[in-house]
């Protein structure tokens, strides 16, 4: 059990490291559409649409994140399904946008606040959250799926299962 743990335990670490970088670009790029660059221009290009805009921003970020988990965090494991595991990686993305892009949709229109502070919050922190772990588990089970012939030892060590 321990040894399971710390392998799941290692996977999160990568698997976090990548959406760290993915979720800064899309942040970025977010704040850059809706809100624009203090001092040089505000509001931004697509400030009244904040949803259309996370969900641009957030499709950059899967593209960094798909080649961050294949090559990094989920490495060691098969990808399943057409190219490479992408179909799946954006099916399992796309319904994981739900989440933040619902959070962001109730801060904006049920509670009413349309702050800088408050889409971040509640689309960029809790909703991504949220979503990172969803994803985690979705990953895991639907896209980068263990080799069922093999157990995963010690890093770079295959210790074949005799069936």
């Amino acid at each position: 059990m321990g040894g399971r743990l710390r392998r799941i335990g290692e996977e999160a670490a990568r698997f976090s490291a990548v959406n760290v970088v993915a979720t800064a670009v899309a942040l970025v790029i977010f704040n850059m559409l809706v809100h624009g660059i203090p001092g040089i221009y505000t509001p931004g290009p697509l400030n009244g649409w904040p949803l259309s805009s996370w969900f641009l921003a957030n499709c950059v970020g899967m593209a960094i994140s798909f080649y961050g988990s294949r090559s990094f965090a989920f490495k060691h494991r098969k990808a399943s399904g057409p190219g490479g595991g992408a179909l799946m990686y954006v099916v399992v993305n796309l319904v994981s946008f739900v989440i933040p892009m619902g959070c962001l949709w109730i801060t904006r229109n049920v509670i009413g606040w349309d702050s800088v502070l408050a889409d971040n919050v509640s689309a960029n922190l809790v909703g991504a959250i949220l979503g990172m772990l969803f994803r985690f588990w979705a990953f895991r089970r639907f896209v980068f799926k263990r080799d069922g012939g093999v157990i995963f030892g010690p890093p770079g060590e295959h210790v074949s299962v005799v069936a």
